[in-house]
């Protein structure tokens, strides 16, 4: 008897695809002998990152499926889709509008997938009529599309990537980069808040971690003091980024990928909002991690403000 093949499709960067991977879990657990396959979009940017690479403990997914955002790609990802003949697709994507999720319907649709869920075409016309991420985040309603009767408590990281870091120096790790412009905190802000910490705390070792962009910001960032401020930006694979921030004791960003890496690994530290998603979106589900969250711009939050809430975590660092 063959395996049931189950598709997983969604869009993602990293912090996309790590807020999926409890759903993922989710799945494998109710299929446990399952072939399953996980489908996304490959983007040609810096900073980009396929999940493919990620550090898994164990095998959640059997095979990555990937294509380009262009019609040659596309065309080649629906023959491979059908070709396959999957048993069962979870569209996990994000929802945007009504008429995307219908197209994406009915491309699948013309794959003769058997069972296709996480598809809500007659429901809710918007995200927040669908969800209340004042309750919940999204990685809760994900889990929920395989398992309706999910519990919030339920929902984990727990086994799902490699623990095994550890570092016997203590440093605490900075991600200062961004792709959109209303996530990311000025650069000034940046220089100020780390000035006052290595004033304040002259021990106090700065790992800053991020892609080729945040490069030139790492260096300027770095000439602050240059015996406590170590600049990684760009230095690192994905699985070493995730070993230098489980082997940190404190982790400040803003809503990226880094931040999800750090709520894996249950991190304390900060984390700098912008006014992109729904409040509580997403939100990480490590509870270690404060939250700041404006009403109306990130760049409302000063430099001052946020030292003042982080101080007396980085003076009990140890």
């Amino acid at each position: 008897m063959k395996p049931t093949k189950i598709l997983i499709f969604r869009v993602s960067s990293l912090g996309d695809f790590i807020h999926a991977t409890p759903a993922i879990k989710l799945i494998k657990q109710k299929n446990p002998s399952a072939k399953i396959y996980f489908s996304s979009q490959k983007k040609n940017s810096v900073g980009f990152v396929t999940p493919d690479l990620l550090p898994f403990k164990k095998k959640i997914i059997d095979e990555f499926i990937f294509y380009n955002n262009n019609y040659l790609s596309l065309l080649f990802f629906l023959i491979k889709i059908f070709r396959k003949k999957f048993d069962k697709l979870y569209y996990l994507n994000e929802f945007t509008t009504k008429s995307r999720e219908k197209r994406d319907y009915l491309f699948f649709k013309m794959c003769k997938i058997k069972e296709m869920h996480g598809f809500n075409l007659k429901g809710k016309n918007t995200d927040e009529e669908r969800h209340n991420y004042i309750k919940f985040n999204e990685t809760y309603y994900l889990c929920r599309t395989v398992d309706k009767h999910v519990k919030n408590s339920q929902i984990s990281y727990s086994n799902l990537f490699q623990n095994k870091f550890y570092s016997k120096k203590k440093y605490m790790t900075i991600s200062m980069g961004g792709r959109n412009i209303k996530k990311t905190w000025k650069f000034k802000n940046w220089e100020i808040l780390i000035q006052k910490m290595v004033n304040n705390f002259p021990n106090l070792k700065i790992k800053i971690v991020g892609s080729q962009n945040e490069t030139s910001n790492a260096k300027k960032i770095r000439k602050i003091n240059k015996n406590q401020i170590i600049n990684m930006c760009g230095k690192t694979t994905v699985k070493s980024l995730f070993r230098i921030i489980n082997s940190s004791q404190y982790h400040i960003s803003h809503d990226d990928g880094t931040m999800h890496v750090a709520s894996v690994y249950k991190k304390s530290g900060a984390v700098i909002f912008g006014l992109t998603a729904p409040k509580g979106r997403w939100f990480p589900l490590n509870k270690k991690q404060k939250i700041f969250y404006p009403k109306k711009d990130i760049n409302e939050f000063n430099p001052d403000y946020i030292f003042k809430k982080i101080y007396y975590d980085l003076k009990n660092l140890r």
